[in-house]
């Protein structure tokens, strides 16, 4: 049969429902709340599969590992090829039979090999789907992921046979979810078998999942797990929802609320799910990771699997969090995010042993001091939890600070880097074969990279002193405009700056424009989300050498900060291509006339009101220029600087294909969990056995999920930036008042969302998300301040922006009317007050040289 009922299914049907169909049928026979539904079999897929002979077609792209051109040929064939009329007949009937309602549709892996964490997320998934052909279309985009580039490379790598693989579809009545999250019967994070860990928000469960939100964590009180019981015959089957084995003595024993005023689920709700939870925990045996919905106060079960990261040995012990000094509160408080918006990987300890020393020569060039000894230690750290340097002590040093500023803004840092620096940079970066290269070269390659970086950055980390000149600045503005809209001013006086991210943004815009006018086939490419279909038509061809031209100059553009484990462009184009779906729509390029009046008038209006200070007018001008020339000094190297990173990362991931051809990784992505040491050793023969590996890789996975978890709370949330009910609070960063609809963008897959005209709600931004604000008609950040990114590019092009509204992204709600004010640095979440009344209070604030 092509189709099964969940309630004819049991875990006995692992080959034929996959792993997630399987234990849900197992699920409904213990009379458990499952959201009703059906699987459209594996059988079914291979009937199809061989009905298309996807096996003969594809034969020579396999042979010849050509992952992509095997992808693009997959699509086709699933996107267009004519469904089996049994099939199809049967999918609608099944459809019908469940009422024709929204549905889930989600991938579900067969063989064991493909369940692991490492495979996690190559599968798709779709929500809210609603009609016979729309269903149709997401069965045949889940089956055409297990073809993606991705997941092709994936098993190649592991020895498993691509035409061997089948994948089950579970289709599931959509919940209307008020809250919904993850239960975990035992703490896998504080590795307590004790206590068990819930995470819970409002709607649905796929963005606590996916980490795109916080819930509130709730700790229970259980007994210990203890293994699998022994086998027994129970008496019967307890009643729906009734507590199983052990499920008596459960108890709240803390809860952390990650929002104020949030919604939460009742006590009674929470201890209900413990229940369920131990009750799958005693039928399967082992500690379980259930996700769940709740609607209308009933709990429906959504999925339940083993937990994967259990015993005392699957975390690594982690270093106890510093007692920060006030200077080292400061740095952690003024950190825009935007440079370390994730937590570091261990390979990214390698990456800083460019940045820490940088680092630590210009705080001691500006008159601190900092232990030789700690230095190296925080070099030698593989987890962290905040970007700090080493405790900085104030020497004498500190008073020649004023004078080293004064210099830094006489002197001519954009010549230095243009005629030195840029030149060293390039020689260091110069293409190679890196193939060509023994081992022993590519890391001589790598250390010559590292010096010379090391080195630059230092010494433009000195010369970037000249930045502290708007410190300066900000009496005199203060005393010409009130303190109020101070900052909002000084904004717009380091506005109508020319950038390399400017640059780099209008050439993104004009290769959207090319694609439009190359016609139909390469939008509609582009649109769909499958660039790989470009390489089937001629004008596709094209407009991949044009991409590929584009990437030439523009592809070591970062996508996440300063990381090796962060790919470029050039290494994973699927962010560039989100931006391009956007600007598809883009009416023009972006400008920096509206970045021009803001500086011009902001200029005009300090400098007027300073005249009754002879010479004062003239002195504020000269310095104002110099900072902006420091500013544009920085913008510009560190768009060059970036073109080490990506040398790097070239490097590594060449020694990742020769770690893994040697056998000493299961695939090359699982270098970002070693160190730059381990990397070394392992080339010289030094690797542990592979199943001491993956043992080790397991461990770091887990490891980096705490990790990553606190880091991300601590930056995203620390601090705080005021406002309360239906307002939120920031930094003005680029003046003026939109109203309009709000789109949550949660990281750079998520691009192409954004429609022309809405207001961008984000965590942080960096460089690559500027082309973004083309379209955007304002932004509001969680992190961020006047002079970061968002802030320079914001103001270029004229749109609004309050950035540092802690928690903005928890509480505008995805497509929620917002009204952001720039200048005040105020955001009103609409729908919760009158609109008229909203009006007449942000005309009674406005101010002169606001809009």
């Amino acid at each position: 049969m092509p189709v099964h009922r969940l309630s004819e299914l049991s875990r006995a049907d692992l080959s034929t429902a996959g792993g997630k169909g399987a234990n849900l049928g197992e699920m409904v026979r213990l009379g458990l709340p499952v959201p009703p539904g059906f699987v459209v079999s594996a059988e079914a897929y291979a009937e199809q599969v061989r009905a298309w002979g996807l096996a003969v077609r594809l034969s020579a792209h396999l042979a010849s590992s050509g992952w992509d051109a095997a992808a693009s040929q997959v699509a086709a064939h699933f996107e267009g090829g004519e469904l089996l009329p049994e099939l199809e007949g049967a999918i609608r009937d099944a459809y019908r039979e469940l009422g024709a309602p929204p549905v889930a549709v989600r991938s579900s892996a067969t063989a064991e090999d493909l369940a692991d964490a490492s495979f996690a997320g190559q599968h798709e998934t779709y929500l809210d789907v609603v009609g016979e052909d729309a269903l149709l279309l997401a069965l045949r985009r889940c089956w055409a992921s297990l073809w993606s580039p991705r997941a092709l490379r994936y098993r190649a790598a592991r020895g498993i046979d691509h035409v061997g693989v089948n994948i089950a579809v579970v289709v599931q009545r959509m919940v209307p979810a008020d809250f919904a999250g993850v239960l975990f019967t035992v703490d896998p994070v504080g590795q307590r078998a004790d206590r068990m860990l819930l995470e819970v928000a409002p709607g649905l469960g796929e963005a606590v999942v996916s980490g795109h939100t916080t819930g509130d964590v709730y700790r229970l009180r259980r007994a210990p797990f203890g293994g699998p019981a022994a086998p027994a015959e129970p008496a019967a089957d307890p009643p729906d929802g009734a507590a199983g084995p052990g499920g008596g003595d459960v108890a709240i024993e803390d809860r952390d609320p990650r929002e104020a005023g949030r919604p939460a689920p009742s006590d009674d709700v929470v201890l209900e799910l413990a229940r369920l939870g131990l009750r799958l925990e005693a039928h399967f045996g082992c500690p379980q990771d259930v996700e769940f919905a709740v609607a209308g106060g009933s709990i429906h079960l959504l999925q339940s699997r083993p937990i994967t990261t259990l015993g005392a040995a699957e975390i690594e012990p982690l270093p106890p969090l510093p007692e920060l000094t006030f200077l080292q509160r400061k740095m952690a408080e003024s950190n825009d995010n935007d440079r370390f918006p994730v937590a570091p990987m261990p390979l990214d300890q390698w990456g800083f042993r460019m940045i820490i020393p940088a680092l630590v020569r210009a705080v001691r060039f500006i008159g601190l001091d900092v232990d030789e000894a700690e230095k190296r230690a925080l070099m030698d750290q593989v987890w962290r939890e905040l970007m700090v340097l080493p405790p900085m002590r104030p020497t004498l040093r500190l008073l020649g600070l004023p004078q080293k500023v004064a210099a830094s803004l006489r002197d001519d840092a954009m010549a230095w880097w243009e005629r030195e620096a840029l030149p060293r940079l390039q020689e260091a970066c110069a293409p190679v074969d890196l193939r060509a290269l023994d081992d022993a070269a590519l890391l001589r390659r790598a250390d010559r990279i590292v010096e010379t970086t090391t080195e630059i950055l230092g010494e433009r980390f000195e010369r970037s002193a000249s930045q502290m000149a708007a410190i300066a600045l900000r009496l005199p503005v203060t005393l010409a405009v009130g303190p109020k809209r101070a900052d909002a001013v000084l904004g717009d006086l380091v506005s109508g700056l020319h950038t390399r991210t400017s640059d780099v943004n209008v050439a993104l815009f004009h290769l959207a424009r090319r694609a439009v006018s190359a016609g139909p086939e390469v939008t509609r490419a582009i649109r769909d989300g499958r660039p790989e279909d470009l390489r089937a038509s001629e004008a596709g061809r094209a407009y991949l050498a044009e991409v590929d031209a584009f990437l030439d100059e523009h592809g070591h553009r970062e996508s996440k900060g300063f990381y090796l484990s962060a790919p470029t462009w050039r290494q994973d184009p699927a962010p560039m291509w989100g931006l391009l779906r956007g600007l598809l729509d883009a009416a023009a390029p972006p400008s920096e006339d509206a970045g021009m009046r803001r500086y011009r008038a902001a200029l005009e209006e300090v400098t007027r009101k300073l005249r009754f200070v002879p010479g004062l007018s003239d002195v504020f001008r000269r310095t104002l220029d110099r900072l902006r020339r420091a500013i544009l000094f920085r913008e510009r190297s560190h768009f060059d600087l970036m073109r080490s990173f990506s040398a790097l990362q070239a490097i590594v991931a060449e020694l990742a294909r020769r770690l893994h051809e040697r056998g000493h990784l299961p695939g090359p992505d699982d270098i970002v969990y070693l160190t730059e040491a381990e990397i070394r050793a392992w080339l010289r023969g030094e690797a542990p056995p592979l199943g001491e590996v993956k043992r080790l890789l397991r461990r770091r996975r887990a490891t980096y999920g705490v990790v990553n978890g606190r880091w991300q709370k601590r930056a995203f949330r620390a601090g705080g930036a005021g406002g309360s009910g239906d307002e939120l609070r920031g930094i003005g960063a680029s003046s003026g008042v939109v109203r309009g609809r709000a789109r949550v963008v949660r990281d750079e897959r998520e691009f192409d969302r954004l429609k022309a005209g809405e207001i961008l709600v984000c965590r942080y931004t960096n460089p690559a998300w500027t082309p973004l604000f083309t379209l955007a008609a304002g932004v509001v950040t969680d992190t961020g301040g006047a002079v970061s990114h968002a802030a320079i590019v914001a103001r270029e092009v004229g749109i609004p922006a309050v950035l540092g509204a802690a928690g903005a992204t928890q509480r505008i709600r995805d497509g929620q009317e917002i009204l952001v004010d720039g200048a005040e640095g105020r955001v009103v979440l609409l729908g919760q007050r009158a609109v008229a009344e909203l009006v007449q209070a942000t005309q009674e604030s406005a101010l002169p040289g606001g809009a």
